[in-house]
């Protein structure tokens, strides 16, 4: 079977968004019997075995700002246009589309969707009058196939087009190598022996909610040992972000960084907490949790569905007050932490196998019945 996964974002080792993460994780899976290629409307840097890679630029310097501005001048028509052109030069036997943007695409290959966006993410991105566009384009496209990576998300897409979509779990592909803790924790500057808190998540803190932690740390500092708080995703677009971060709560010690890659943000960690206000599935959390990291994550319905079945996971009210108490009802486990492996029946329920063989047999069905 020939497939093609097509990415908004550009893929590329130091990239920490779900979506990424998604992408790369299905074409190690399925080129394993069949073949694979990766589109992104930015670029691709990493070069995976057995995949083809393809990035089309369209975008320079491709982030939420860039994409934005992009689409306010029109830019939609030309994404869909561009990507249609592709495809048509090529004999592919399914397309796997991971952006609601690609909605209505005008190809005749069977297509499936994967929804990485929930109600609340579109709204907060973009306009109303695109989302309306969007929904428009989902309920009329009667051969696609969506898919949701959670009930919640499943419950959300349907909630905002009156559709019904497959419900498929993320899964974890293991290939984070973790480094010399005490190594890494000298290259950035941080005492021995200081706990650190981590968030591996994009500066965007409306929607990953960073200052919970802060505000949680600034609460219970008197009971904790010393501490330092690593932040993540701190690329160009982020600048703003970091300064207003550092100044509004300098009397934290914190590593507010763009990563090189993710082992050397994971390698630092001890505590991961994760406090989104809102999410589709929590690609970071799963990562995490699957890792071993004791782990902090906010009351919201994904990161519930998560946490079932793994004693490690840690639901938290999802404000200062709220995660503060966790952490003192915690605090055995955070000033003694550890890396221990989750428990298999949990593991067992976002295997790559059955994630990969799920979408394989939506592929076959699609391509049955068009």
């Amino acid at each position: 079977m020939k497939i093609l996964l097509v990415s908004l974002w550009s893929i590329s080792p130091d990239k920490i968004g779900g979506t990424e993460r998604f992408v790369i994780d299905m074409a190690r899976g399925l080129s394993r019997n069949h073949s694979v290629t990766v589109l992104s409307l930015g670029r691709v840097d990493p070069k995976m075995k057995g995949v083809t890679t393809e990035g089309l630029g369209l975008i320079k310097n491709l982030d939420e700002y860039s994409l934005a501005e992009f689409l306010e001048r029109g830019g939609c028509a030309k994404i869909q246009s561009t990507i249609a052109s592709f495809i048509e030069k090529r004999d592919f036997d399914v397309v796997h589309l991971n952006s609601l943007l690609f909605s209505g695409l005008p190809i005749d290959i069977p297509s499936i969707h994967t929804v990485h966006t929930n109600k609340t993410e579109l709204l907060a991105s973009f306009s109303r009058k695109m989302i309306g566009g969007i929904v428009r384009e989902v309920q009329n496209d009667g051969e696609a196939v969506y898919v949701a990576p959670s009930i919640f998300a499943g419950r959300s897409f349907k909630a905002l087009t009156g559709r019904d979509p497959v419900i498929i779990r993320h899964s974890f592909f293991p290939d984070i190598a973790l480094r010399n803790k005490m190594s890494a924790k000298r290259r950035y500057g941080i005492p021995e022996k200081n706990l650190v808190f981590c968030v591996p998540s994009r500066l965007e803190l409306e929607q990953k909610g960073q200052e919970i932690l802060l505000r949680a740390l600034k609460r219970v500092r008197p009971q904790l040992p010393p501490f330092v708080v690593v932040l993540g995703g701190s690329d160009k677009q982020y600048a703003d972000t970091r300064r207003y971060l550092l100044n509004r709560y300098h009397g934290l010690n914190m590593v507010i960084e763009a990563f090189p890659s993710k082992d050397e943000m994971y390698s630092l960690a001890d505590i991961i907490v994760l406090p989104s206000k809102t999410e589709s599935f929590g690609y970071a959390a799963l990562e995490s949790a699957m890792m071993g990291f004791p782990l902090f994550l906010s009351n919201i319905p994904p990161y519930r569905e998560m946490a079932d079945g793994n004693p490690r996971i840690t639901i938290f009210e999802n404000n200062g007050s709220g995660l503060a108490k966790k952490l003192l009802a915690h605090l055995d486990e955070i000033t003694n932490p550890g890396i221990e492996p989750p428990p298999k029946k949990w593991m067992a329920k976002f295997s790559q196998e059955i994630m990969t063989k799920k979408y394989l047999a939506l592929y076959k069905k699609v391509m049955l019945h068009q």
